[in-house]
């Protein structure tokens, strides 16, 4: 895949992400790291969590469960979100803009996704390769095909 020259690439996971920019050309990209960011995300078990609340049925006497809350989870979305406003702040509207996250935090940047940047999305790759270098990512991105 040709990567075009001012493209961003943010590369993302439940807690760690990197907003890189390809300053190089098409043919021989050079990717210029803008952004790194961490957060610790632990279990849902180590955050907090007490039992589900309990439904009673005036019926019936019956009772059933609340699903638990995925504090994990919901963690997650929210780095996603702020992932986006990252991009939003280090890109020109108009940028070409590359997206590699794996597939359900590819589903959150979706949604979250302003309707005018759907337009600049040139790929969107569901991988895991946030932990990984700038190297290590532009060799995915050139054996790439959409």
């Amino acid at each position: 895949m040709l990567i075009p020259h001012d493209t961003t690439i943010l590369v993302v996971d439940g807690s760690h992400m990197q907003v890189l920019r390809n300053r190089g050309t098409d043919a021989a990209p050079d990717l210029e790291l803008l952004k790194e960011q961490t957060i610790r995300n632990p279990p849902t078990s180590a955050m907090g969590t007490s039992a589900p609340g309990r439904s009673f049925g005036s019926a019936v006497p019956k009772r059933s469960a609340y699903q638990n809350s995925d504090l994990h989870q919901r963690r997650e979305d929210r780095f996603g979100h702020a992932a986006l406003q990252a991009i939003a702040s280090l890109n020109r509207e108009d940028a070409p803009l590359i997206l590699i996250a794996p597939p359900h935090m590819l589903g959150t940047l979706r949604s979250e996704l302003d309707p005018k940047r759907h337009a600049q999305i040139l790929a969107e790759i569901a991988k895991d390769f946030a932990q990984r270098d700038a190297p290590d990512i532009l060799a995915l991105l050139r054996s790439y095909q959409p």
